[in-house]
């Protein structure tokens, strides 16, 4: 259960995992289902047929309807769509034109405590995997809502954590919305310094929850600016919480059958990223310096992903031999900062300011290096599709972000990247100054391009483990 699949609803990287996962479990011998709200998007653009009209369910003082409506997603797998028009027929997932929706808490915890209902009426499911706090309800309604709990007693409660800086916190009046007994508003599950705290719950609800890479699970209850608050909720789960990696979607990103880049190409035969780093830089209007690397990011204008560091490091980063590509949009000012840079760098910077999946590609395979200063990024993707197009990840070493990029070695012949530890401007121009002279070395850089072309993150690591760790959940409630 997830507010988000891709292809279908997109607003970040929970929808790649989303639209992947499913299949790899499958093909991991699962036989797994998903169920999303029923979007606009979504509704308009697959074939669905209803599985169950108009039902009724209490909320808060009032009774809501829905219907559930039965498509298959990308992988062949079976998506239940919750269809409740005034709330998910709309043209935004969380919300347009740069604002969130205001209802956004009802919304969600009508879709978890519906897909709770759907999942118990049509699926009868062994494991309930609920993403990210717009699915938590589904794990409070199955252990806490006395009308729901007796039909998931054999079921197994699992709730993955994609990012504890979002976790779902209303005011105390919202909790009258999940009609549970008055006993559940309270430091022990949902109550959260005077607030109602839906991830809170989830995590103390459900039997295992997991985040989504091992460095992040350890960040997030070890360090008080990452744990925001749960981490010490998060402490008390013990062995029953994980940081498991997620994958990469090499069908959609693997230059070898991009149809979205200029020249395809391979490890074996990777001469068409030239083409690639060409084409791009024509069509930004960039001069053809083949001395200096292209470095592409493609990221929220975000204090999270450390833009607001590159701002302050900008001048220096400029002063290098280097071209900058930025396909990113979000913070108002930072946008307006690096539009206005652009001026002032014609021969060395472009921003674009939006979010283009063909452009993405298109940054992926032109470009030499990929630059990630995020402040803490619980798992990231971006690197790991950087790596599959031979273009070497400047990151800092936080998160997921750590888990995959390891500082290259020429000599020992190590490493996949360039790292660096602090969220500190000097260790990050460092870090680009260390690329560049790897750059400079046509030998060296082809071992680095060799390195990143090895490097592996595929869904299907990733789903084994998740079977692996559902397993070990079931064995310790007694349901295997």
């Amino acid at each position: 259960m997830a507010a988000e699949a891709a292809p279908y609803a997109k607003a970040g990287g929970l929808a790649d995992v989303i639209g992947s996962l499913p299949g790899a479990l499958k093909e991991g011998g699962a036989d797994p289902s998903l169920i999303v709200p029923g979007y606009t998007s979504i509704i308009e653009n697959v074939e669905t047929a209803p599985v169950l009209r108009n039902i009724p369910m209490r909320f808060g003082a009032g009774v809501e309807r829905f219907s559930v409506l039965r498509a298959s997603d990308s992988h062949g797998v079976p998506m239940y769509l919750i269809d409740h028009p005034g709330f998910f027929g709309r043209r935004g997932i969380y919300g347009e034109n740069g604002n969130d929706y205001p209802d956004n808490m009802r919304r969600f915890i009508f879709f978890g405590r519906a897909a709770a209902i759907a999942s118990s009426e049509i699926i009868a499911p062994d494991i309930a995997h609920a993403h990210d706090w717009h699915a938590a309800a589904v794990p409070i309604a199955m252990r806490a809502d006395g009308a729901l709990s007796p039909m998931f007693k054999q079921a197994l409660s699992v709730f993955t954590i994609h990012n504890l800086a979002f976790q779902g916190i209303g005011k105390r009046e919202d909790f009258a919305l999940l009609n549970l007994d008055a006993s559940y508003f309270s430091p022990a599950y949902l109550e959260f310094y005077g607030h109602l705290n839906l991830m809170k719950g989830a995590i103390v609800l459900c039997d295992g929850a997991s985040t989504v890479s091992p460095t992040y699970a350890r960040e997030i209850t070890t360090d008080p600016e990452l744990g925001f608050g749960l981490e010490g909720v998060l402490r008390e789960k013990g062995e029953n919480f994980v940081g498991i990696l997620n994958g990469a979607d090499y069908r959609e990103w693997n230059p070898a059958n991009d149809r979205e880049i200029a020249a395809t190409y391979t490890p074996a035969k990777p001469d068409g990223k030239r083409k690639c780093t060409r084409a791009l830089r024509d069509s930004l209007g960039l001069p053809n310096r083949e001395d200096w690397p292209v470095i592409g990011m493609v990221t929220r204008m975000t204090g999270q992903k450390g833009v607001d560091l590159l701002r302050d490091a900008l001048d220096a980063v400029m002063r290098l031999d280097l071209q900058l590509v930025m396909l990113a949009s979000g913070d108002v000012e930072l946008e307006k900062f690096f539009k206005d840079a652009e001026k002032r760098y014609p021969e060395k910077l472009r921003a674009i300011i939006e979010f283009n999946n063909a452009t993405a590609h298109r940054i992926q395979a032109g470009s030499n290096a990929f630059l990630m200063p995020s402040r803490f990024e619980p798992c990231g993707l971006t690197q790991m599709y950087a790596l599959r197009y031979g273009t070497a990840p400047v990151v800092r070493a936080t998160g997921g972000l750590r888990d995959t990029v390891s500082e290259f070695d020429s000599v020992r012949a190590t490493g996949n990247g360039f790292v660096f530890e602090k969220f500190d401007a000097a260790e990050m121009v460092a870090a680009l100054n260390r690329m560049i002279a790897t750059f400079r070395d046509r030998a060296k850089w082809r071992r680095l391009m060799a390195s990143c072309f090895a490097s592996d993150f595929s869904w299907e690591r990733a789903a084994r483990q998740y079977l692996d760790w559902f397993e070990r959940l079931r064995k310790a409630r007694g349901l295997s």
